[in-house]
């Protein structure tokens, strides 16, 4: 079963760190998420309306502050674990990134195999497979909600 942030992992812009590409990237990022808050719908007014307006936008401190306000937007709709921002590779490679640490800083229960979650458990599943694979559950008195994977 697949959520519906599940688009939330990996690239949104790479290659580039100018702004002329990054805010209208982020800004159709943004403007894809759902629900959209209502704060965030501000935003993407206001930044529109700044490209606009404001002479020479893409080399003014708005354009600045604004990106600084996507990049702090994107990140709410971050995927648990996951954060917006630069790939850690590669500075240029902006999206959704999993945390470099997660298997040596998770709490919840890690397995190799789903069969493995004891009868009842109410928690967060890790599942990491033997090629790599990943995935985040959320159980609740032994149901299982798939949150994200990465194959």
């Amino acid at each position: 079963m697949k959520n519906n942030y599940q688009r939330n992992i990996g690239s949104v812009s790479h290659a580039t760190m100018r702004p002329e590409d990054l805010i209208p990237a982020f800004l159709d990022t943004l403007e894809s998420q759902k629900p959209l808050r209502r704060n965030h719908r501000k935003l993407i007014s206001q930044v529109k309306q700044n490209i606009d307006q404001v002479e020479d936008y893409f080399d003014s401190d708005d354009a600045s502050f604004d990106l600084e306000e996507l990049f702090t937007a994107l990140d709410s709709y971050a995927l648990p674990y996951f954060y917006f921002g630069a790939h850690p590779g590669d500075g240029s490679d902006y999206g959704f990134w999993l945390t470099e640490n997660l298997q040596e800083d998770f709490d919840g229960l890690q397995v190799n195999d789903l069969a493995d979650v004891p009868k009842a458990f109410s928690g967060e599943v890790l599942v990491t497979t033997d090629h790599g694979n990943m995935s985040l559950y959320s159980y609740s008195r032994g149901r299982a909600r798939e949150v994200w994977t990465i194959v």
